[in-house]
């Protein structure tokens, strides 16, 4: 959807404030098309947000890559013996997991910002009904393993769209839908947004009445937000877990140590304008974001400032729909180089 105001961030923007009648959350959709969680996940370890959102960090991290994490890869995909239920699954797992490991450790030592799935993918992108749910599957793996936040609009509607031919919510032909689509998810966010709220509040009234206190809890570092398990993958056995999350403890202890963190407190400000990028300057390349203007001024800036004449190199625009929407600096020339 071209116009940001229409897509669903916006929406449940609107249901949110309209439903409290106060300007209570403010939505920063920093989509991209054609791009995925590995993208998202550079964006949130870098802080790579709008300049007002930056200064504070967000408080919820929305993933919704779900259409483009469950593109098949390109060689796999005209080849009839591959198993692309599993090569999708194993990729979603990987990008997503990803992303979830920058978010919740993003805050350094502070606390990490709530983590949310949002699955709005009903396909098509291959035949197979379990290949179109491969990265349902490895949502909710993750959700579980890492305690995040998953939701799916594509389980509310899947009957609807799959078992009844209804094209209302969802397009049989692409993988972009309609206004009443859009509409649904923001309303299917709004709903299991209130079901976390209400069940945080049960879990708080019953830790404050009946002293409840989870095992789990019991044997984490107390105040350390730096703690990631294992990551989930083929090669993490059974058998190994408990020592791979005593190691991942010790690895978080040293972390919190070396960092400082047990020196601030709650009210201090661990994410002051800080560049955590490792680059002069970093970008998403846009339409309507930092474009082919913008990198053509920086790269001239850092020319005439470092005495390096650039030649055979550009900026491109392919502003077409999907995975052409790109804008980024090129060679034009063979065997050019740029420092």
């Amino acid at each position: 959807m071209q116009n940001f105001n229409c897509a669903w961030p916006m929406r449940l923007q609107l249901l949110i404030n309209q439903f409290f009648d106060m300007d209570l959350v403010k939505v920063y959709n920093l989509g991209v098309g054609g791009t995925n969680s590995g993208v998202a996940s550079n964006m949130v370890k870098y802080w790579m947000y709008p300049t007002e959102l930056a200064k504070v960090g967000p408080d919820v991290v929305v993933n919704s890559y779900s259409t483009n994490d469950s593109l098949p890869p390109w060689d796999l995909k005209d080849d009839p013996n591959a198993d692309l239920v599993t090569a999708v699954l194993d990729q979603a797992r990987d990008g997503l997991q990803q992303f979830i490991r920058a978010a919740l450790t993003s805050n350094r030592c502070k606390v990490p910002p709530l983590v949310v799935h949002m699955d709005d993918y009903l396909g098509p992108q291959q035949d197979s009904l379990l290949g179109e749910m491969s990265y349902n599957t490895a949502m909710r793996q993750l959700a579980k393993w890492y305690d995040t936040f998953a939701i799916s609009y594509g389980e509310v509607v899947r009957d609807i769209a799959w078992l009844l031919g209804d094209s209302t919510f969802s397009n049989k032909k692409d993988v972009h839908f309609s206004n009443w689509a859009h509409q649904t998810i923001a309303w299917s966010f709004g709903f299991a947004s209130l079901e976390l709220l209400s069940t945080f509040c049960d879990d708080e009234f019953a830790r404050a009445v009946y002293n409840f206190t989870s095992t789990a809890e019991h044997n984490m570092i107390p105040n350390n937000h730096l703690y990631l398990p294992p990551p989930l993958t083929r090669e993490l056995l059974r058998k190994d877990v408990e020592e791979k999350h005593a190691e991942a403890l010790i690895s978080a202890q040293e972390s919190y140590v070396a960092m400082g963190c047990s020196n601030k407190t709650a009210g201090d400000d661990d994410n002051e304008l800080e560049d955590r990028s490792p680059c002069i300057v970093s970008w998403i390349a846009t339409p309507g974001g930092y474009g082919a203007p913008q990198i053509s001024h920086f790269m001239d800036r850092h020319s005439k400032n470092s005495g390096v004449p650039i030649r055979g190199w550009k900026t491109e625009n392919q502003l077409a729909e999907g995975w052409g929407n790109k804008i980024g600096w090129v060679a034009t020339q063979s065997d050019e180089q740029q420092r």
